[in-house]
C-alpha cells in the first residue's frame, strides 16, 4: 500500500513536465511517472512474489490518482483533466495520459509479474 502511494505522489509530482516541440507540448512527464508507476507495481510484485501484490499496489496508485483529480482541497486539482479553454493546454494531455496510463502500467506489471513469477515456478519445480 505504501508503494502505490509513494508512485502516486512522485508521480503526481512529475507528470506536469511538459516538454515543448516548437508550439506542440509533449507531455514527456507523465509518460515517465507512467513507466514509474508500472516499475513500483512490478517491483513490488516481484518481490513479495506474489502478482496479486502488484495489482493492489497499482489500484492504490490508481485510487490516490482519483483523490489528486478531484478539487477537494483547493480550486485547482493535482491533476488537470480538462479546462474550459476553447483550446486544452498541454498539461491536461499530461493529466490525462497520468490519470489512464496508470491503469494500462497496472495491467502491464501484472502480466509481467505473473509470467515471471509462472517462469520461475516452472523451473524451481522442474529443477
Amino acid at each position: 500500500m505504501a508503494g502505490g502511494i509513494l508512485a502516486a505522489v512522485l508521480g503526481t509530482s512529475l507528470h506536469s513536465h511538459v516538454v515543448y516541440a516548437g508550439e506542440n507540448g509533449l507531455p514527456v512527464g507523465s509518460l515517465l511517472a507512467v513507466v514509474f508507476s508500472c516499475a513500483v507495481a512490478l517491483l513490488i510484485g516481484l518481490r513479495q512474489r506474489s502478482a496479486l501484490l502488484s495489482a493492489v499496489t497499482g489500484v492504490v496508485t490508481y485510487l490516490v490518482l482519483g483523490l489528486f483529480s478531484l478539487d477537494l482541497v483547493s480550486e485547482v486539482p493535482l491533476i488537470v483533466t480538462g479546462s474550459s479553454a476553447a483550446e486544452q493546454p498541454p498539461v491536461v494531455a499530461a493529466g490525462l495520459v497520468w490519470l489512464f496510463g496508470q491503469a494500462v502500467a497496472t495491467v502491464v506489471a501484472v502480466l509481467i509479474c505473473t509470467r515471471v513469477l509462472g517462469r520461475d515456478r516452472a523451473a524451481g519445480t522442474a529443477a
